[in-house]
């Protein structure tokens, strides 16, 4: 009896060990696009330019940053087509990942993301690069931002260098300062959640257009400037982060003082945005900036960008060498548990069942890609349920002594997709190899979940027998007269059952004889 308490503390400790593991492969799951952010980015070694001195130049520039607006769909806004035909019209590529924190950073500063360091939407304090607002405050310049969005996220990006900061929703007004920034995030909110080509959408951009409008009807095109930038795209269906055409083109518009009128389309990055705004202002180079001023360049700008790029050259193709430790730990503990327990000949032909089908899933619900990911609750919903039919899928196929050896063969599909992304660039081409361990160890923490529900089996005995296996001997023993009914207890680790017992005393009773002698 006591062993059999033992055995059951056991499968206790196995199973809070497994969920222990569910957890930690979770959040690693959660944080791995995070975990590569780099704090300290070796562009911070570039050595700074001498202060900027304020010279002729606009008196006010007005910047939009309009979140999720793509390029094509920036074609049908009446008012921002008067300024590109006025004005500068850019198409620009926004660089990998194409989330809406790297890419203001992007901007504002002029550096990739891939040699800023700031690679996720949730990186962790104020970034230490140069921006516009730095060089403006240097040169002595106001500056303020407003944006639509519930938080003051992009104030707190460059906390020292922005002097005002307002949440206003609908916008009213811009702030009176010598660089105004304007974050509009309605037409974002639209396509996550009703998709681009929906009239929620199209309704939004109608409300930026008339915005911007309003606001350059206040501009002086001879003093003042207004600059019209996304920070991505969104596929069809709403989302960003990956590397698509419709996610990554996104336009720059510049219209004023400054501005050569009839310049035509041009071809441009997204970090040209704050060379260029430093370039309008006069108070450039950027420090760290690897972007081009859209409207000409001076020596002392191209001596700056030309030591940067020195520094940071192939910062994209750096791989990321990030293979999250849990994976291994997950690979050791199935293994000591699979080794422990007894499974059938079907339950090991069986295991690929849940990695295959939840990989078939993944592909065939277009699941690979970051686009799909920067919404973390949908993402995570969508993720899940792809989890559960696969591990339906196995429980059907193999039944439930397949789930432990099925967590260590998925354990060891995911270690070996990790270490494929571990060297993939932190700048892919495509990004879906950079992509898949993210839903791969979400497919661990749920197939984790799934053994500790029902996947553990009996554990096996020194000898290799365990205690089902004993207690059914013992039964057999007694059955045949090979084995006294008191024995039992001892055998199986259980209480004897006393009127099983009393019925084969009464069916042989010659045996309890002699036992007795």
């Amino acid at each position: 009896m006591r062993l059999q308490h033992g055995r059951t503390d056991d499968h206790r400790l196995v199973r809070g060990c497994v969920l222990v593991l569910a957890a930690a492969v979770a959040w690693a799951a959660e944080s791995y696009e995070s975990d590569l952010n780099v704090s300290r980015p070796a562009v911070l070694a570039a050595a700074a330019p001498a202060p900027p001195r304020p010279r002729a130049g606009p008196s006010r520039l007005v910047w939009v940053l309009v979140d999720g607006l793509r390029l094509d769909a920036s074609r049908r806004m009446p008012v921002l087509n008067r300024l590109r035909a006025d004005g500068l019209d850019v198409v620009a590529r926004a660089e990998f990942p194409s989330f809406s924190g790297p890419q203001f950073i992007a901007q504002a500063s002029g550096i990739e993301p891939a040699a800023s360091g700031v690679l996720s939407n949730g990186f962790p304090s104020e970034v230490g690069l140069d921006s516009v607002f730095r060089r403006a405050k240097l040169a002595g310049l106001r500056t303020a931002v407003v944006t639509t969005d519930g938080d003051d996220g992009l104030r707190e990006v460059y906390p020292r260098w922005i002097d005002e900061s307002h949440i206003a929703d609908p916008l009213e007004r811009v702030p009176s300062a010598d660089l105004a920034l304007v974050h509009i995030d309605h037409p974002d909110e639209a396509a996550h959640q009703h998709g681009t080509r929906s009239p929620e959408y199209r309704a939004a951009l109608a409300v930026v257009d008339d915005f911007v409008g309003r606001v350059v009807a206040t501009l002086d095109p001879r003093h003042d400037t207004i600059v019209v930038s996304s920070d991505h795209g969104n596929i069809s269906a709403g989302g960003h982060g990956g590397t698509e055409p419709e996610v990554v083109k996104v336009p720059i518009v510049a219209w004023g003082a400054g501005i050569r009128p009839g310049q035509g389309r041009r071809v441009g990055r997204a970090r040209d945005v704050g060379p260029t705004i430093a370039s309008l202002l006069g108070v450039g180079p950027l420090c760290h900036a690897t972007g081009r001023s859209l409207v000409g360049s001076d020596e002392p700008t191209a001596r700056q960008r030309a030591a940067v790029g020195a520094l940071v050259g192939g910062a994209g193709r750096r791989r990321t060498k990030h293979v999250p430790t849990t994976i291994f730990v997950a690979v050791g503990t199935f293994a000591l548990l699979v080794r422990r327990t007894r499974s059938t000949r079907r339950a090991w032909l069986t295991t690929p069942t849940y990695a295959l089908v939840f990989g078939i899933l993944l592909v065939g619900t277009h699941t690979v890609s970051f686009s799909v990911s920067n919404l973390t609750v949908p993402f995570a919903v969508r993720v899940t349920t792809l989890c559960v039919l696969a591990g339906l899928a196995q429980l059907f196929v193999g039944g439930r002594a397949s789930v432990a050896p099925a967590a260590f063969v998925t354990s060891l599909a995911v270690l070996a997709i990790a270490v494929v992304g571990a060297f993939q660039p932190v700048a892919p081409v495509h990004g879906k190899l950079r992509f898949v361990p993210i839903p791969a160890l979400t497919s661990l923490a749920f197939v984790c979940l799934m053994t500790a529900a029902v996947g553990i089996p009996e554990l096996a005995d020194a000898d290799g027998g365990s205690v089902g296996d004993t207690e059914r001997a013992g039964r057999e023993a007694v059955a045949t007269g090979l084995l006294p009914v008191h024995a039992l207890a001892q055998c199986a680790f259980v209480e004897p059952d006393p009127a099983r017992a009393d019925d084969f005393v009464d069916r042989h009773p010659e045996r309890e004889r002699g036992y007795m002698e």
